[in-house]
Formats: structure tokens, C-alpha cells, sequence
């Protein structure tokens, strides 16, 4: 096949981000790609508005032009502007390669704007038109205003004068309403549109979406990669890590979706019943704040955070953990450290948040918990530490999980299977 991405961001692991899981996976589907033998053109902007990015990488040709998308609400109007241009020349770049070359699909890989602008041209291409969604947008167009600017210092100003004031201007900065409508055009014009799971189409549904549209693709995992190493105590000391049990949380360090306030409270009371346990965790973001909710907990001796890691790191600090606990509060469309735990044979404590009791599964692969909940947590945290013979056993049913349902080979033939019946 001849498969044209397109992307509002594409480069190598080292351009884009090495702790960036959810971009490995959408690089390493690509080179995938072109080792069974298919033909692969990425088209996506500058990586920055002074660096170009690379051309190509490992077979995949990358058709870079200008500008990136500017996604900065502060900025306006230039982010505005910047955005229609954008618009206009990524729909120039894929109608120049649908000329040039004999397409089989034309498969855009998230941003609104992407598939907005490939919408807007749907009745030209002469290849099919399938959308990749990643985020649940219904949650997002629904997320108060207060929430998403709570840091921001100039909404914190005007909210002190008038709260109605500033959620309009909140509303006129995020401009929910051209995304709205983007959306509404992307599921409209789209021949598929393909979701990280089942909970996520349910969220496109109250969207508008035609069930009759959707497809699931899950994310792959390098299962040769992520894959048991069975001696905690000499990677915990290789790491720095005290030799204790362990739980591990890798993630945004965002209270409001991940739920890392739930965790630390949930750390608490388990402190209670298990004295000798660590929490470690690992990534960025609300750092501050994390700090500061460990010393009111008074949990220094327990939790402890250890910033962001590269993606190549996470394997060690994932195995060297009795669990990995996923405690998400919003909609998490899919959850990628959930199935890299997995696959390394670590059991995983998961919310019922979103996606995640469709890949984890309740006393099988771990324990599902309702969101939200400290005491549920705290009590699904101690049982599990508490049973090694159970830890081991629901991990090796959790690596078994991923060998049948998330490796590139499942994964990749999924998709092909999806553009061929697109085209027939």
C-alpha cells in the first residue's frame, strides 16, 4: 500500500521527546509500516519555527513545510492567523501528493485543526480519508474554565473582579466553538474514524458520531522491549531505590485528571496497614503542588517523586515496582503505561476511569477501582502488596494479555485490514 499520515507533529524519539510514550508508538507504527514492505509518506510541519526536522526516518519520508500549528490561547491573534495558514497549506501539501502518487488512504493522526483541514478537501483526494482521535473531545469541550486557567495568572485577576468575566474571556481564548465545529466536520466527512476503545467512542457518540464509522485501535507496546526482568532488588539498587515494596505512578502530574491527589491521600491509608512500602513516581507538571500535598500528608518518607524519565528507562523502574497504579480521574481515552506495565508482568491498580477496565481486568490483570476514591484505592494498594503469589500471578496473565491484544504485529495488521475494507 501507499499511505499518506498526516500529522501536525512528526520527528524522531530524540525530536519530539524521549519520555513521550504515545509518540514512540505513533513513530515506531510507521516504521513497522514500511518493513512489511509499504509505502510511507508523513506529511507534518516544521518540528519549530526555526527547526525543520528530519526528511527521513527509517523509510518513512517526511514531507515537512511551514508553519507549525501555534497552540498558545495567549498569543492571540496570531495563533489565529498561524492556524489558518497552517490549515491552507496542509491541505495544499496532501492534494500535491494525492496528484503525485496513487494513494490508498489518507489516514490523519489527531489535532482538530489536521482533520478539519483534510475534511474541508475530502471530495478531491481520490484515496479514502480515516481520522486517528486520541483525546476524548467531549470531555474536553465540557472541562470548566476555572479548571483548565486555574494557573493562569491574568484569569486569576480578572476572576477577583467578575467570574462571569473571565470565563467569557476564557471561553474567547480556548475558542471552543471552532473546535466544536471541526469536530462536527471530521465526523461528518471522515470515512472511519479510528478510537484508542470502545469507552471513547461512546464519548464521540454524545459528539454526534455514527457509531457505523468507528473502528478501535488500541496502542502497541514493543512486547521484546517491555518484558519481565525478575529481580526487583538488584534493579532498585541499580536505580537508587530503597529495597521495599513498591508502587509506581508514571504520568502528567495534573491533580484534575490523573489523579495523583487521590493516590498520595490513598498512600496515606495504606500507610496504616503496610509500614514498609515506597510510591514512586515518576514525570511532570504540577510539581509544586505534589510537593507540597506530600508535606501536608506529612507521606516525605513513602512518596517519592523522581521527575521525568526517558522512554528507554521506563522498562527498569516498571520492573523494579510490585504494581503500577493508574488512578486517572478523567476520561483516559486508552492509558499506554497501564500496557507497559502489563507487559512487563506487573500487576496494575487501574481507576474505572475511561478505557481503562477494557484492558486491564478486574482480579485478573490487576484490580479496577472507582475513580475518585481514596479508600478504594488504599484498600485495592494494600491487598495487593500484601499477596505476593497473587502479584505474580496476575502478572503473568497480564503479559499474556498484551502478547494477544497489543503488539505492532496485531496492531498494524488491524489497520490494513481497516483501509483495505475502507476501500472496497
Amino acid at each position: 500500500m501507499t499511505i499518506c499520515v498526516v500529522a501536525y507533529k512528526f520527528g524522531t524519539e530524540k525530536e519530539i521527546g524521549e519520555h513521550l510514550g504515545s509518540y514512540h508508538y505513533f513513530i515506531q507504527k510507521m516504521r513497522v509500516l514500511v518493513e512489511k514492505g509499504h509505502k510511507v509518506f508523513v506529511v507534518a510541519p516544521w518540528l519549530s519555527f526555526t527547526k525543520k526536522g528530519s526528511e527521513n526516518i527509517d523509510g518513512v519520508k517526511v514531507i515537512r513545510y511551514y508553519p507549525p500549528m501555534l497552540n498558545k490561547a495567549k498569543v492571540f491573534p496570531v495563533n489565529r492567523i498561524i492556524r489558518w495558514v497552517y490549515i491552507k497549506q496542509t491541505q495544499r501539501q496532501v492534494l500535491k501528493l494525492d496528484q503525485q502518487e496513487n494513494l490508498d488512504v489518507v489516514y490523519v493522526w489527531q489535532a482538530r485543526e489536521t482533520g478539519y483541514a483534510i475534511s474541508k478537501i475530502k471530495s478531491k483526494l481520490k484515496a479514502p480519508f480515516i481520522f486517528r482521535q486520541i483525546t476524548a473531545w467531549h470531555w474536553h469541550f465540557n472541562r470548566p474554565i476555572q479548571e483548565i486557567l486555574a494557573h493562569d495568572t491574568l484569569f486569576k485577576i480578572m476572576a477577583k473582579l467578575s467570574r462571569s468575566l473571565a470565563n467569557q474571556f476564557g471561553l474567547f481564548l480556548l475558542d471552543r466553538k471552532t473546535h466544536k465545529k471541526y469536530a462536527d466536520v471530521i465526523y461528518e466527512k471522515a470515512d472511519k474514524i479510528v478510537f484508542l476503545s470502545q469507552a471513547a467512542i461512546e464519548e464521540g457518540k454524545k459528539l454526534g458520531l455514527d457509531e457505523s464509522k468507528a473502528e478501535i485501535i488500541g496502542v502497541a507496546i514493543e512486547e521484546d522491549e517491555f518484558k519481565p526482568m525478575h529481580d526487583k532488588r538488584s534493579l532498585r539498587q541499580k536505580l537508587g531505590l530503597d529495597d521495599k515494596l513498591t508502587i509506581l505512578f508514571v504520568g502528567r502530574v495534573n491533580f484534575a485528571e490523573k489523579g495523583v491527589g487521590i493516590l498520595l491521600e490513598a498512600s496515606t491509608q495504606a500507610r496504616k496497614k503496610i509500614n514498609d512500602f515506597q510510591l514512586i513516581l515518576i514525570g511532570g507538571g504540577e510539581d509544586d503542588k505534589m510537593k507540597s500535598e506530600i508535606d501536608k500528608l506529612s507521606i516525605m518518607e513513602i512518596a517519592k517523586p523522581i521527575g521525568k524519565k526517558s522512554f528507554s528507562e521506563l522498562v527498569e523502574y516498571i520492573n523494579a515496582a510490585d504494581a503500577v497504579v493508574v488512578p486517572s480521574i478523567w476520561m483516559e481515552a486508552f492509558g499506554m503505561i497501564t500496557i507497559e506495565a502489563m507487559s512487563c508482568g506487573v500487576p496494575v491498580i487501574t481507576s474505572d476511569a475511561g478505557a481503562s477496565p477494557e484492558i486491564n481486568i478486574n482480579d485478573e490483570t490487576g484490580f479496577v477501582v472507582p475513580k475518585n476514591n481514596a479508600e478504594a484505592l488504599s484498600q485495592a494498594i494494600v491487598k495487593m502488596l500484601k499477596d505476593k503469589p497473587m502479584r505474580e500471578k496476575f502478572g503473568k496473565q497480564a503479559r499474556e494479555r498484551v502478547l494477544q491484544n497489543y503488539t505492532y504485529e496485531v496492531l498494524v495488521n488491524k489497520f490494513l485490514n481497516i483501509v483495505q475494507h475502507t476501500r472496497q
